[in-house]
C-alpha cells in the first residue's frame, strides 16, 4: 500500500439503503464512486466514494440489522464545495432537508434523506 492509498480519518457511513444514498452523494455532492463491492443478491457490500478531496466509505447493515436512526445525532460530516447554495439545492431537490448552519457567512447545513447531517463549507457567501 501507498502513503497516498491510506487518508486517516476517513469517515464510513452506515446506512439502511447504500445504493440510494450513493447515488445521492454521487447526485448532490459530485461524488465518484471508486470502488464498490456487491452482494450475489445485488446489493451493495459496500462502496468507496471520492467527493473532492475527501473520501468516504458508505455500507449497509445487512443481516446485523438496521442502525440506530440517525435523526437527533450530533455528529456532522463537513465537506467543501466551491457552491454551497447549488449543492443545497441540488441536495433539497433530492430529498433533503435544511438544517441550520452554524456559519451561515460561508456554509450550509442539511440532513440527507438517509437521516445524516452535513455541513458544506465554501467560499464567503454574499451578504
Amino acid at each position: 500500500m501507498r502513503a497516498q492509498d491510506h487518508l486517516p480519518g476517513r469517515p464510513h457511513l452506515t446506512v439502511i439503503d447504500t445504493a440510494e444514498a450513493i447515488a445521492f452523494y454521487i447526485d448532490v455532492f459530485d461524488a465518484v464512486a471508486i470502488e464498490r463491492e456487491c452482494l450475489l443478491d445485488g446489493r451493495v457490500l459496500h462502496a468507496e466514494l471520492a467527493v473532492g478531496s475527501h473520501r468516504l466509505t458508505v455500507s449497509e447493515w445487512h443481516e446485523a440489522g438496521a442502525p440506530a436512526a440517525a435523526e437527533g445525532r450530533d455528529d456532522v460530516l463537513t465537506i467543501e464545495r466551491a457552491d454551497p447554495e447549488s449543492v443545497l439545492r441540488r441536495a433539497v431537490a433530492a430529498g433533503a432537508r435544511v438544517e441550520p448552519p452554524a456559519d451561515p457567512s460561508h456554509q450550509v447545513a442539511l440532513r440527507d434523506p438517509a437521516g445524516l447531517r452535513w455541513t458544506i463549507v465554501g467560499p464567503r457567501l454574499a451578504a
